[in-house]
């Protein structure tokens, strides 16, 4: 490599790169093997000197003695202190720096330098008077401290990752891969895309491995909390500059740890099937991971993946929580295989988020046989959210009304069947519940009353009539985090799952 090429990098290290000596980095880095390699090599450097000036094993000289020693000397100690270092965890974290730089970004223009922008903000929000970044909803974040009074907001990191903060809190934005959480509570996202993103305490470091998890600091005694919500997350114990032990945490667990990094608890914090008594969730569709030959991944342990049924390409879009698919004329996800499951629920709940429903019948789930006359679907219309279903000559439903639905705005909504009452929701309030049709007052009827059920959709309802044609409705929108309970979810679990979007209802029983 030549000086110019190291000098990029120093630069970029040292926080003082232009956008312009930035752009040559990243085609640098993108390249040449030699400069990837120099580059995660000063970046751990880097990163080590930083530990150094804060540990007191490692006290940092006085000016005046470091202009004593010799300069030769001063560089083989400096040598032989960085030997001595715990850079093996570090390394962990510039790869990650070192893959975001070397990644492409189809949006540059719409980032530019930016770590991250704010996603979403709650309507109490409030900031503490200290703060100085941005506080609009799409502000773009550089490097620094968002200090939140408080309510609720979401950040989007340009790796894919979303945290949301509660207030009072305070976190600092470092890169598109790591947050340091300096107390409150944070809510992680981190799709395939942010594996291995980090939050720091003073006391540990949150290494996730795909999955979602909460990290909370107290102010007064900064004891740390970590709750794994799903997936596995790997601790990094111990203050930094000094040598860290890590250790796993899975789904269904959480961590105490003191102002040390000494462990002070694990416990299994909540049960990841039953949240209550006859309550278990089935399924969970995010969006987030489609596989090449159209499979929807259930995140949850079951394996009720659907198949999505579209004349092109998922159309993805930003959602609640990751991704959100967009739904055409001509787009479902197919849970026909899972017809035999579906149809031994006597009791159960759904939950969607959605967006734009613009269809005049948007169906957002049906479960049908093989006639028009034996059928249950969950569907919007221009100011309802409906259940109805047919068992026999005649059609019914539950009507709830609403104001209207905003173009633009996120949705979530709910139907619940219990002991033979209907119960639906929109953003966590009760709109209608009972037992009996609107329309011709049939008692309601739930999914183990299909008959000869044969299909199932999320965006679509197929009527087989009897004859010659066969219909089709379909939802026409945006879909995003779709989950699926045996047994019915009671209020406080439908209004938790509006409160913290992508998060199922078997993270607790009330709200943390």
């Amino acid at each position: 490599m030549n000086e110019h090429e190291l000098e990029l990098i120093r630069d970029y290290l040292d926080d003082r790169i232009s956008l312009e000596r930035l752009e040559q980095l990243n085609q640098l880095l993108e390249s040449n093997d030699a400069a990837r390699s120099e580059f995660r090599a000063m970046a751990a450097m880097e990163e080590g000197l930083r530990d150094l000036s804060v540990t007191n094993d490692f006290p940092t000289p006085l000016r005046h003695e470091r202009a004593a020693e010799d300069p030769a000397q001063r560089r083989a100690g400096y040598w032989y202190r960085l030997e001595h270092i715990g850079v093996a965890v570090l390394l962990l974290i510039c790869f990650g720096l070192a893959t975001f730089l070397l990644q492409k970004s189809d949006n540059g223009d719409q980032w530019g330098d930016a770590i991250a922008k704010i996603d979403f903000l709650s309507k109490e929000v409030a900031f503490a008077s200290s703060h100085q970044l941005p506080t609009t909803k799409d502000g773009l974040l550089g490097k620094g401290w968002m200090q939140l009074a408080k309510g609720r907001v979401r950040i989007l990191f340009r790796s894919g990752v979303t945290v949301e903060m509660e207030g009072p809190a305070a976190i600092g934005i470092d890169t598109p891969m790591r947050a340091y959480l300096d107390f409150g509570k944070v809510t992680v996202h981190a799709p395939e895309s942010g594996r291995d993103f980090v939050v720091a305490t003073e006391s540990m470091e949150v290494v996730d491995l795909g999955t979602r998890f909460e990290v909370s600091v107290d102010p007064q005694s900064h004891e740390s909390k970590v709750t794994v919500i799903e997936g596995l997350v790997d601790l990094h114990l111990g203050s930094r500059g000094a040598d860290r032990t890590i250790r796993p945490l899975e789904a269904g667990y959480a961590a105490r740890v003191d102002e040390f990094g000494k462990i002070v608890e694990i416990k299994s914090d909540y049960n990841p099937d039953l949240v209550e008594d006859g309550v278990r969730i089935l399924a969970h569709w995010t969006f987030d991971d489609i596989g090449t030959d159209g499979n929807i991944k259930d995140s949850t342990n079951n394996s009720l993946n659907g198949i999505l049924r579209a004349g092109n390409e998922p159309q993805l879009a930003p959602g609640v929580s990751g991704k959100a698919l967009t739904f055409t004329d001509n787009t479902s996800v197919d849970l026909s295989k899972h017809v035999s499951t579906l149809t031994r629920l006597e009791d159960f709940t759904l939950t969607a988020w959605v967006r734009d429903p613009v269809d005049p019948l948007a169906v957002l789930f049906s479960l049908s046989g093989d006639s028009e006359q034996h059928r249950v679907q969950f569907y919007l219309a221009h100011r309802f959210v409906r259940f109805g279903w047919q068992d026999g000559q005649h059609f019914d439903s539950i009507s709830g009304r609403v104001d209207s639905w905003n173009s633009g705005q996120w949705y979530h909504v709910a139907i619940t069947f219990e002991g033979g009452i209907a119960r639906l929701y929109r953003n966590g309030e009760l709109l209608a519940s009972g037992a009996m049709g609107s329309k011709i007052g049939t008692p309601v009827n739930t999914l183990s009353v299909v008959k000869d059920a044969s299909v199932a959709y999320l965006g679509r309802l197929e009527d087989g009539r009897q004859g010659e044609a066969t219909a089709h409705q379909w939802f026409q929108g945006q879909m995003d985090d779709v989950q699926l309970y045996e047994g019915a979810v009671n209020q406080e679990g439908i209004r938790f799952m509006y409160e913290h979007p992508g998060v199922p209802w078997s993270a607790g029983k009330s709200p943390p």
